[in-house]
C-alpha cells in the first residue's frame, strides 16, 4: 500500500512537471499567435519579421497587408522604410574605408574636409573627429524640424549643406553622446569625398551586392511597386498617408525586407564573414568617445551601433529606425547567435513585438551571470548628489528634458538608491568602483565621473548628467509650477470679473487686461499642440517647411505669448494703482509677473516666434 502511495505521488509530480515545462515552452507557432494579437489590438495594417541564428532561418515573412487597399499582403520580399539602420551600413562603410588606409575614425575634420562648414569654440583643445560623428558626440543639434521631410521627390541630396543650421558644437566634441542626423549625412559625404562615388552606390558596391541583399536599396522615396504604403491609426481608425521624401539620405533611406535583412544579420552573427573582418564588427560594437565609454560603460552607442534590451536576460546590439510611419528594429546577440528584425507600416513603436520576439529567443538561454560587487563608499561618496540632465538631442527640447529628467543619490544602510525628480527610487548595483547596474538590468548603464574641467557627472546609458543644485532645482522648478497655476486660476478670477462688470462691480476696461493671462496660455497651448502632433505622427513634419495654416498657427501662438508677456509687464507695474484690495493688487501683479517672466524663460529657448520655416 505505502509503494502504491509513494508511486502516486511520485507519478502525480512528475505529471504536474512535465505539464508545467509544455507550459512554459514558447514555440514559434505560439508567437506568431502572440504577434498577431498584438497586431489586431493596435490596429497594425502591415508588419515584416525575419528571426534568424547565424546559420538557419527560424521565421522570414510578414503580417498583415503592404497596401490595405489593394489587399496585397505583407511577404518576406515587402519592402519597409528601415530609417536609421541605414546608420550601420554607413557605419560599416567607415570602417571598410579605414582598414584600407583611406581614413582613421580619429582624423579631424577640419584637416579631411576642410569644405564642411561647423562651428566648434573648443576646436584648440577638443577637435571634431570622424569617431564623433560616429557616435553622436559631435554636440550638433539634431535636424532642425523643417529639414526632415518633403513631399517633392528629387534624387540626390546635398550632403554638404543639407543640415547647415545643425552644424554648430553645443558642447565638447567627445564628451557627452546626443544622438543627431546630422552626423550621418556627413559622414556620407566623407564617403563620397574618398571613394568619389554617391554613398549609396559605394554602401551597395560594399555590401548589398556582396551580401546579395538584391531587393535593397537606398531611395530617398518610394520607387518600386514592391514597397509597403504607410498608414497612421487616429482616433481609433486607419488612414493612409503619403510617403515623404527623406532631406538627405545617409541618416536613413534604405529600404529593405525580411529576407535581405536575414542576411546582414546572418553577417553579424558570423562576425563580419564572409565581407568584412572580425576586427571591424568588433570596432563597431565599441565605444570609443565619451565620458561613458572613458569611464568604462560598454552599453552606450558605439560606431553606429547600440546596445539595447537592458532589462532581458541577455542585451542585445543593433539599432532601430523611423521614416515616415515605418518603425523599425535590427538587432543581434553574437554570443547567443540569434538576432531578428521587424519593421511596420503604422507608425507603432514594435516594444511589445520585440518583446514576445526576445523572449522566444532567450527561453533556452543559460542564466547571465552579473559580477556585482559589495558598494565602495569611500569610492562614490564624492558624486553623491543631484544629478541634472544636460545632453538633449533638439536644442528646442532642452527646457522640458531639463525640467523633467534629473536624479539625486544617497548612501542608505550601505546601500547606494537612485531617486527619480519625479518618479520612484530605485536601488543600484555597484559592478566596479563608480559603474553600476540598475535594478533588472543585464549589463552596467551607470557611470560616476568627471568632466575636464573637474565637474562630477554622472552617464547613464550613454545619456549625461551633470552635478547641480538640489534646492536651486526645486525652487525653479517649483516657480514655473506655480507661475502657471496663477495663469491658470486668472481665468477663474477673468470669469468672476466678467459676472461683477454686469453687475456693475468691475470696470468693463479690466475685463481685457484680466483675460490676457489665459488667452496668453491658451494660444501657446494649440500651438505647441500643433507641434505635438507633429512629433506624434513624424511624417507631417514636411508641414513645417513652409508657410502655412499650421505652421503660421506655430507662429502666431507662440509670438501672442511673446507679445502678451511684454503687455503683462506694464499690467504688473499697474496693478497696485488699479486694485484699491491689496490682495487683488498682489495676486494679479503675481499674475502678470508670472506672464513676462514665462515669456523671457521660452524666449531664452527658441520657444517664442517660432518659424519652422526658417530654422
Amino acid at each position: 500500500m505505502k509503494k502504491l502511495l509513494t508511486l502516486l505521488i511520485f507519478s502525480f509530480f512528475f505529471f504536474k512537471t512535465s505539464a508545467q515545462k509544455t507550459i512554459q515552452k514558447f514555440t514559434l507557432s505560439m508567437l506568431q499567435d502572440s504577434i498577431q494579437k498584438v497586431i489586431n489590438d493596435e490596429k497594425i495594417v502591415g508588419l515584416m519579421v525575419g528571426i534568424t541564428t547565424k546559420d538557419s532561418v527560424i521565421f522570414s515573412g510578414g503580417f498583415g497587408y503592404s497596401d490595405l487597399e489593394n489587399k496585397q499582403k505583407v511577404s518576406e520580399k515587402t519592402l519597409f522604410r528601415m530609417g536609421s539602420n541605414t546608420k550601420m551600413f554607413v557605419s560599416l562603410g567607415i570602417l571598410q574605408l579605414q582598414k584600407e588606409g583611406k581614413i582613421n575614425i580619429n582624423d579631424e575634420i577640419k584637416k579631411i574636409a576642410p569644405e564642411i562648414k561647423f562651428e566648434n569654440k573648443w576646436e584648440a583643445t577638443n577637435p571634431l573627429r570622424v569617431v564623433h560623428l560616429l557616435e553622436h558626440t559631435s554636440g550638433f543639434d539634431d535636424m532642425k524640424l523643417n529639414a526632415m521631410y518633403t513631399l517633392e521627390k528629387f534624387e540626390k541630396s546635398d550632403l554638404l549643406n543639407a543640415n547647415q543650421a545643425s552644424l554648430i558644437c553645443r558642447r565638447k566634441p567627445g564628451e557627452r553622446h546626443s544622438y543627431g542626423n546630422p552626423n550621418y549625412n556627413l559622414l556620407g559625404y566623407l564617403i563620397e569625398k574618398i571613394t568619389k562615388n554617391p554613398y549609396n552606390q559605394y554602401l551597395s558596391e560594399a555590401i548589398l551586392k556582396p551580401l546579395q541583399m538584391n531587393s535593397s536599396n537606398f531611395n530617398l522615396f518610394s520607387k518600386n511597386p514592391n514597397d509597403t504604403k504607410e498608414y497612421i491609426v487616429r482616433n481609433g481608425k486607419v488612414e493612409k498617408v503619403p510617403s515623404v521624401t527623406l532631406i538627405g539620405g545617409p541618416q536613413g533611406a534604405l529600404w529593405s525586407n525580411a529576407e535581405d535583412m536575414i542576411k546582414f544579420l546572418q553577417m553579424y552573427l558570423k562576425s563580419g564573414e564572409p565581407i568584412f573582418d572580425e576586427n571591424i564588427i568588433n570596432e563597431m560594437e565599441t565605444p570609443h568617445s565619451g565620458l561613458g565609454a572613458k569611464a568604462g560603460l560598454k552599453s552606450g552607442y558605439a560606431l553606429g551601433n547600440y546596445y539595447t534590451h537592458f532589462y532581458n536576460k541577455y542585451g542585445m546590439r543593433g539599432h532601430n529606425g523611423l521614416v515616415g510611419t515605418c518603425f523599425s528594429a535590427c538587432v543581434y546577440n553574437r554570443k547567443l547567435g540569434f538576432g531578428y528584425v521587424i519593421a511596420n507600416n503604422s507608425n507603432y513603436g514594435g516594444s511589445k513585438i520585440e518583446e514576445l520576439i526576445h523572449t522566444f529567443l532567450e527561453q533556452n538561454t543559460p542564466k547571465n551571470p552579473q559580477n556585482i560587487q559589495i558598494l565602495d563608499e569611500k569610492a562614490i561618496e564624492p558624486y553623491l548628489g543631484f544629478y541634472q540632465f544636460a545632453s538633449s538631442r533638439n536644442e528646442v527640447a532642452s527646457l522640458m528634458d531639463k525640467f523633467s529628467i534629473a536624479n539625486q543619490f544617497y548612501i542608505e544602510k550601505e546601500d547606494l538608491y537612485m531617486k527619480k525628480l519625479f518618479g520612484e527610487t530605485e536601488k543600484l548595483f555597484q559592478n566596479t568602483p563608480n559603474i553600476f547596474y540598475r535594478k533588472g538590468m543585464n549589463i552596467p548603464t551607470i557611470a560616476f565621473t568627471k568632466t575636464e574641467d573637474g565637474k562630477n557627472a554622472m552617464m547613464m546609458g550613454g545619456t549625461y548628467f551633470e552635478q547641480s543644485s538640489y534646492v536651486w532645482a526645486l525652487i525653479w522648478r517649483g516657480a514655473m509650477v506655480l507661475m502657471i497655476i496663477l495663469i491658470l486660476i486668472s481665468g477663474i478670477v477673468a470669469i468672476c470679473s466678467l459676472i461683477g462688470a454686469f453687475m456693475k462691480k468691475v470696470a468693463w476696461k479690466q475685463i481685457p487686461k484680466r483675460f490676457l493671462p489665459l488667452l496668453a496660455l491658451g494660444f501657446f497651448g494649440i500651438a505647441a499642440s500643433k507641434l505635438l502632433e507633429k512629433q506624434q505622427f513624424s511624417y507631417l513634419l514636411y508641414k513645417l517647411n513652409d508657410i502655412n495654416v499650421d505652421t503660421l498657427i506655430i507662429f502666431c501662438g507662440t509670438a501672442f505669448f511673446g507679445i502678451a508677456g511684454l503687455i503683462c509687464f506694464n499690467f504688473a507695474l499697474q496693478s497696485f494703482r488699479e486694485n484699491k484690495n491689496r490682495f487683488y493688487a498682489w495676486y494679479w501683479m503675481l499674475t502678470y509677473a508670472s506672464v513676462f517672466f514665462l515669456a523671457i524663460i521660452l524666449f531664452a529657448n527658441g520657444f517664442i516666434g517660432i518659424r519652422t520655416w526658417a530654422m
